[in-house]
């Protein structure tokens, strides 16, 4: 190419870019003028809104399905209501140390020495701060309401792993299912089961369902052809197919599904206090109304610690383990970054001796009883009898566990009652947390931070944002949205923007609409204001990313629930608490993304921008910032829908718009309301969801990272 066609083409690359920035500035120039004529809030005109009865039409339909079906609704709610009491008075009434034990040796089996200590100290924290009972609540709200989205996601699954109609089916529905708000589910679950531990499960199944339904399908279909041919050359029919080479070949994908279904399912149960579900989630929301911060903020490390403890003996279970002999490596109890250090040189020799003991007895132990029970059921069938000998040798853990937990069991019946958690262990962190955050809040310069930026986010970002997006009419704003659609994804997709926003506007919730717009926007703002620097921090040293990575990985498992609790703690109730709580659920992505996308970019680019003599920062503004913008706008788009999601859960704080729309939709029992309030966030998600990602592939193609 010749320089005179160089000149041309970046004249005209640059005439395109003044052309576009001059009709962005002239769209909001017009929305500015037409914002400034609006007498108020702007609306669908009052016709519409009355023949679009949507409200009206859930409300009759539930009513109908009430007045007919109530009788199914009450025979499931019995079977699981009778399993759900079952599991908690087993949980609540069995001795502590049967509990702990029931907890750390699965931990200590799949995740090893520090997964097993760690369950330790969270099952000692349960206890020591007071809430065992309601920790053990969670625990069997949760428990079984995955053991049923395992049971029933799993079936599905399978469904549609093996018929390609059904999977074309089943995909809207779970899409549908993913985006819904969490606590939307608790509508019809509330209203169809009463309140209590039923219908929690049943609201808690059907949001967590989704994840294992897609990852079996996923990893029954990723099975190799080869090996499905070779077995069908050997005569093995259908169901052996399935349930002998298909379902063990895809358990690493099954377990990922099964992580992803405990974390939500603890997500879930703990909002399920709003209808009458008992555990933490409970005492959390009592604190938080009395406004007692230590109370809260022991519940939320309850369900903190509980996540991680769960999330990561999930995690184990998917892992294939490193069984390396101990000549080969040194440390194989603690990590081998401890190899440093003499005193974990001095503690792990004595472990690992005792971890060979244990070994050598367990497997003994197993041998012996997988023999017996061979020559029991050798004499009923032959190849079942062989397969268990060969289950148990294989998992030689199990019965000397079983063994354990029977021993407790008869020390606690017949010799010596072990009882609760005894009371001289507890320590309660309530009253030091609570003084502690009095002393900053009385604090002058505090205060004088928290009143300052309060009033930057809301004078400055808030109002004018929210005051400008609920008084441009209706039909110009879905205008831009519909056009940006256009530009950015296609015709279809406008069209479907236009029937969206229609939809959310027919329902008479345009204003809360354009109110919880403003509020994730400026959240937005603040994630990328906040976490951009931390990211291109984390991307140039290595030890902050570390601590950071730490920090990110116990924000990503906490339940948003209790990002509620800090705000509430230093800047109290309000509007603008809701945004900042918002900003804390929902900045992960953009740290780690930045981070990741300033990584990734190639060391080339960095060595020949330094030796023409460019600056760090000129090397990140013109080098390795353009080529990480894809990475950048992946984490605005998982920003934005996490922002939207927490939505549904800053009207305990002050939050306004649609978020507060499902809880008075919840508070009146007016199901209409509350559904179409929470489908608004959803669609507005989808919207911004779609064209975020349609700019990212656009972006992507053009830097020569996708073929297509």
């Amino acid at each position: 190419m010749s320089s005179e066609q160089t000149v041309v083409i970046n004249k005209s690359n640059s005439t395109k870019s003044i052309l576009t920035y001059t009709l962005i500035l002239l769209v909001f120039i017009i929305a500015l003028f037409l914002s400034n004529q609006s007498e108020g809030p702007s609306k669908l005109p009052k016709v519409v809104t009355d023949e679009f009865t949507f409200t009206a039409w859930v409300n009759d339909g539930e009513d109908y399905l009430k007045k007919n079906y109530r009788w199914v609704t009450k025979i499931i709610a019995g079977y699981i209501k009778s399993g759900y009491y079952f599991l908690e008075d087993f949980l609540i009434d069995s001795p502590w140390l049967l509990i702990a034990s029931i907890i750390f040796l699965p931990c200590l089996i799949a995740g090893g020495l520090r997964l097993g200590l760690y369950s330790l100290f969270v099952i000692y924290f349960w206890g020591a701060v007071g809430m065992w009972d309601e920790s053990l609540q969670t625990v069997a709200l949760m428990g079984l309401s995955v053991l049923l989205c395992v049971f029933f996601g799993v079936i599905l699954g399978v469904l549609c792993s093996q018929s390609d109609r059904f999977d074309g089916f089943m995909k809207p529905i779970l899409d549908t299912m993913q985006v819904m708000p969490a606590f939307v589910y608790l509508f019809p679950a509330l209203f169809f089961f009463g309140i209590g531990g039923a219908p929690a499960i049943l609201a808690t199944m059907i949001y967590a369902m989704p994840p294992v339904i897609r990852l079996t399908n996923s990893g029954i279909r990723q099975v190799s052809k080869d090996t499905i041919e070779s077995a069908t050359s050997f005569g093995s029919s259908k169901l052996q197919l399935l349930f002998k080479i298909k379902i063990p070949l895809s358990l690493p994908s099954i377990m990922m599904g099964i992580n992803q279904v405990i974390m939500m399912a603890l997500a879930l149960v703990v909002l399920a206090c709003f209808i009458g579900a008992e555990g933490i989630g409970g005492q959390v929301w009592l604190a938080i109304r009395n406004l007692d911060v230590g109370w809260a903020m022991e519940g939320g490390l309850c369900i903190l610690f509980m996540a991680i403890m769960f999330d990561r003996f999930s995690m184990s279970l998917t892992k294939q383990k490193d069984t390396l002999p101990s000549d080969v490596q040194e440390f194989y109890l603690l990590p081998q970054s401890w190899e440093k250090f003499q005193v974990a040189r001095f503690i792990e020799k004595p472990l690992l001796y005792l971890h060979f003991v244990v070994n050598l007895v367990c497997t003994k132990i197993t041998n012996f009883i997988a023999i017996v029970f061979r020559n029991i059921f050798l004499f009923f069938n032959k190849d079942f009898a062989e397969d268990l000998r060969d289950f148990l040798s294989k998992r030689y853990y199990i019965i000397p566990s079983f063994i354990v937990f029977l021993i407790i069991s008869l020390i606690d019946s017949y010799l010596i009652s072990i009882g609760t958690f005894p009371e001289e262990w507890k320590l309660s962190i309530r009253q030091p947390i609570a003084d502690g955050v009095k002393s900053l809040t009385v604090n002058p310069g505090f205060i004088a931070f928290a009143k300052g930026l309060r009033a930057f986010v809301y004078l400055n970002l808030l109002r004018p944002l929210d005051t400008f997006l609920t008084h441009i009419p209706w039909w110009y704003t879905m205008s831009v949205f519909v056009a940006i659609g256009y530009f950015t994804v296609g015709l279809r997709f406008a069209v479907i923007t236009a029937l969206l926003l229609l939809f959310i506007g027919a329902c008479g919730i345009w204003p809360q609409s354009m109110i919880t717009l403003s509020s994730v926007l400026v959240s937005v703002v603040l994630c990328f204001a906040i976490g951009v620097p931390l990211g291109i921090i984390a991307s140039y040293n290595q030890r902050f990313k570390e601590v950071l990575n730490v920090v990110l990985d116990a924000m990503q498992t906490l339940p948003y629930f209790c990002y509620l609790i800090p705000v509430l703690m230093f800047f109290g109730g309000g509007i603008v608490s809701a945004v900042l709580a918002t900003v804390i659920y929902a900045i992960p992505p953009i740290i780690r993304l930045t981070a990741l996308g300033l990584t990734q970019v190639s060391g080339t680019y960095s060595e020949v921008s330094r030796s023409f003599g460019g600056t760090l920062f000129q090397t990140l503004k013109k080098i390795k910032f353009p080529l990480a913008v894809p990475s950048l706008v992946i984490g605005f788009n998982q920003t934005v829908v996490m922002a939207f999601a927490m939505q549904i859960v800053t009207p305990l704080i002050g939050g306004k718009g649609l978020g507060l729309e499902v809880f008075n939709g919840l508070a009146r029992s007016d199901t209409g309301r509350g559904l179409a309030a929470g489908i608004g966030i959803v669609l507005l998600a989808i919207i911004i969801d779609r064209i975020t990602l349609a700019w990212t592939k656009k972006q992507r193609q053009a830097l020569g990272l996708d073929a297509n």
